[in-house]
């Protein structure tokens, strides 16, 4: 259920320097930080740039602009593909062998969701589960940000018995999402 290590690593060194890239271009980041000082710190600075990217979507595109020599045809499509995100509170129903089953919580769509270096299932011991995170569109599958915040709360019996008759429907209809392009 989660990308192959090449393109978890092409991802995740797109989305990285990006963040570097923000983080220098708003004033997130010291101009002294350097992109392997930028990698080794805390987290939380680099929610920070996540942050203050998604608050000014231009600098995805004035990244691409300067870096335009310097980007393979993939790493544009993963810059490009920030523009599609869905930011929202989402559960997590349900591991698949392929993917997880993202329940948007605003308006109850369904989202196949491949997890990116570690499933899933080593983040949280118990489905169905609330957490808000980004999906953005990479290749031909919908994948998260890298950035997860679990609001702790877990599902009980009766609820997760309504999500698994949507979810049956869902699936009967065909309206699980699996691109977001």
């Amino acid at each position: 259920m989660t990308l192959t290590d090449k393109e978890y690593k092409e991802f995740l060194r797109t989305h990285l320097d990006l963040l570097f890239y923000v983080g220098h271009k708003k004033n997130v980041l010291a101009k002294s930080i350097t992109l392997t000082k930028f990698l080794n710190l805390d987290f939380q600075i680099k929610f920070k740039c996540r942050q203050t990217l998604f608050e000014d979507e231009n600098l995805i595109d004035e990244y691409i602009d300067s870096n335009f020599d310097h980007l393979t045809t993939d790493q544009i499509k993963i810059l490009v593909g920030f523009k599609k995100k869905i930011s929202s509170s989402f559960v997590i129903f349900k591991c698949l062998t392929n993917y997880a089953i993202f329940i948007d919580t605003k308006d109850n769509r369904f989202y196949a969701v491949k997890a990116l270096g570690d499933s899933f299932d080593k983040f949280f011991e118990n489905f169905p589960v609330q957490i808000t995170t980004t999906l953005i569109p990479y290749k031909d599958k919908i994948i998260y940000d890298g950035f997860i915040q679990s609001s702790g709360v877990y599902y009980g019996r009766n609820m997760t018995e309504t999500m698994n008759e949507d979810y049956k429907n869902a699936k009967h209809n065909k309206e699980i999402q699996t691109s977001l392009v």
